[in-house]
């Protein structure tokens, strides 16, 4: 490991992990639970069912020049709804504490070492920079910062950069999701739904069902940029009626709960009704790629309120809601 040694955090590099051109590194400073993490990288090799390996074959998206965004992913054939089309790993991964733990030019010095350690330094060094004073922010730290998401691994925080997939753009109502694996560091995506060649594919920086401004000061924050994506940029009076679609998702979710806790068959009732207008603000709002969660909820509630008929109605369409999305 590489070691500052003033600080307890360290740069752990496994650089033939997932093959001779990519490699992780992580900066952490409890040595064991860095030392776990890379030993169980030593000789992972993952295939996820339906993705392909990232350079091994021809990938349904290019990477291109977008418009008042920069780079950006686009799709160059038809990818349908469900279908797992990219499959990445972790390059660098941060433990969310350091920066409140050493002096910044120590965490500086740490970045640069865990990129440069790494085959795909240079790839990695090409992304995006959001830094409004670029000529004194040194690049490892402003790639990471505008680049990386947290994830959790063994119930700590990391910031964990994925190359491939740090080149697509935000929108808040995405045409794809991923879906990050602790166990082999490896984060999927799927569309959310059918993506036609030619259209920017998109993910969503930030949790789903913040309203508008929530979203705006989230991204500011961390990724320095003002969201203009097609719902941001809407009419004023279509922007208000979804804020409030997701302040109604979120308050009667609230309500929902204190009926379940009543217990009795006439709350359940109410919860399922309740829930059901929650599930169909969901689905306006395109907060989920679908509603098979929602309905197994709905079929609990209405099973615990006596109706067993349309309990078991609402389990068919969770089945039917998830088929493709396994």
């Amino acid at each position: 490991p590489y070691c500052i040694e003033a600080t307890s955090y360290c740069v752990f590099t496994n650089a033939k992990f997932q093959g001779p051109n990519r490699g992780v590194s992580i900066i952490e400073a409890n040595s064991s639970q860095a030392t776990a993490v890379l030993a169980s990288t030593a000789s992972l090799h993952v295939v996820s069912s339906g993705a392909p390996e990232v350079g091994n074959e021809s990938p349904p998206y290019q990477v291109q020049d977008i418009p008042g965004k920069g780079k950006g992913v686009v799709a160059t054939r038809k990818i349908s709804r469900g279908e797992v089309f990219m499959l990445d790993y972790a390059a660098v991964l941060v433990d969310t504490q350091m920066p409140s733990r050493i002096k910044r030019d120590q965490g500086r010095q740490l970045l640069r070492e865990a990129i440069e350690r790494l085959p795909a330094a240079r790839k990695i060094l090409d992304l995006a920079r959001s830094s409004l004073d670029p000529d004194n922010v040194p690049a490892a730290e402003d790639v990471i910062k505008t680049n990386s998401f947290q994830v959790d691994i063994g119930g700590k925080g990391y910031m964990a950069l994925f190359p491939e997939i740090a080149r697509m753009n935000h929108a808040c109502k995405p045409s794809a999701l991923t879906r990050f694996n602790a166990t082999t560091l490896s984060n999927t995506v799927t569309a959310f739904h059918d993506i036609h060649p030619g259209e920017e594919i998109t993910i969503s920086y930030t949790p789903f069902g913040l309203p508008s401004t929530s979203r705006q000061a989230l991204l500011r924050q961390n990724w320095g940029f003002e969201c203009a994506c097609s719902l941001c940029a809407s009419p004023p009076n279509e922007l208000a009626a979804s804020d409030a679609r997701r302040k109604m998702i979120a308050d009667l979710g609230q309500q929902v709960l204190g009926l379940v806790e009543k217990g009795s068959a006439a709350s359940m009732k109410r919860a399922a009704e309740l829930y059901s207008e929650v599930a169909d603000a969901v689905r306006e709002e395109g907060l989920v790629p679908h509603l098979g969660a929602h309905y197994e909820v709905l079929g609990r509630l209405y099973i615990a309120a006596g109706d067993t008929k349309k309990g078991a109605e609402m389990v068919r369409r969770a089945v039917d809601e998830g088929k493709g999305f396994e």
